[in-house]
């Protein structure tokens, strides 16, 4: 992992260090995630060797502690940028009973305090770069930056006109032998029409199981992958 005085991914955008003030509080701790370790994030890893990985829509930071983890098994020595606002998708507002997952405090969601709980306890601060941003704001910015990634993993709206927007902003911040991963493929029919969609547009082969699907930036880069019987999957929040 790149500390400032290497030029890593906090110093080169200017980004303040939260661990290096945040108080730590156990009972914030909280486990909870979707399809978070997958077997995908293996396979990117695994074939791309990221000095930087940068995950779109982080909720606890399940799948982002999972990459670091899995980059430590693998001896990679890369970040990753976790990209959200904390402040919840679409279904915490629009379903019955949701609003209480973002765990709100004066009417502000704090997820973002339990996703540093998790971070914490999972001793990844040295690896994992929180960037409080939407979406939009951040591929903007950082393409502005020329920052590039070697795996992207995509896993924010729901909704197909957000999902490929998503997918389109954040395409070229992959490097040229990047894989991009999508979550949520085959699980909501929105995100796999916009990721079946955005493969035909940049003209790419797509690598695909219950939840989450390859999207390699090269053409000529393809995967055997092993056809097992599908899991019961409900579907569930972001």
């Amino acid at each position: 992992m790149k500390d400032e005085k290497q030029g890593g991914i906090r110093a080169r955008l200017g980004l303040e260090n939260p661990f290096d003030t945040y108080d730590h509080d156990p009972a914030r701790v909280d486990r909870q995630g979707w399809n978070s370790t997958h077997q995908f994030f293996d396979v990117a890893l695994t074939q791309a060797k990221p000095g930087l990985v940068i995950e779109l829509g982080v909720w606890k930071g399940m799948s982002s502690i999972h990459m670091a983890e899995r980059m430590d098994a693998h001896g990679l020595d890369g970040e990753i940028l976790s990209i959200d606002t904390w402040l919840g998708s679409s279904a915490h507002l629009s379903s019955a009973g949701r609003r209480a997952e973002l765990s709100p405090v004066d009417g502000y969601p704090s997820v973002y305090r339990t996703f540093l709980a998790n971070v914490h306890d999972a001793g990844q601060q040295g690896r994992i770069v929180p960037l409080p941003m939407d979406g939009n704001s951040a591929a903007y910015a950082l393409t502005r930056l020329k920052v590039t990634a070697e795996v992207i993993h995509i896993d924010a709206s729901h909704e197909y006109e957000s999902c490929l927007a998503d997918l389109r902003n954040f395409w070229p911040l992959l490097a040229p032998k990047g894989i991009l991963i999508a979550d949520d493929y085959g699980t909501w029919p929105g995100v796999t029409r916009a990721v079946c969609q955005f493969a035909a547009e940049v003209d790419r082969p797509l690598f695909t199981s219950m939840g989450k699907a390859l999207l390699p930036k090269d053409p000529g880069l393809g995967f055997e992958l092993k056809v097992t019987k599908a899991r019961r999957y409900k579907r569930g929040g972001k």
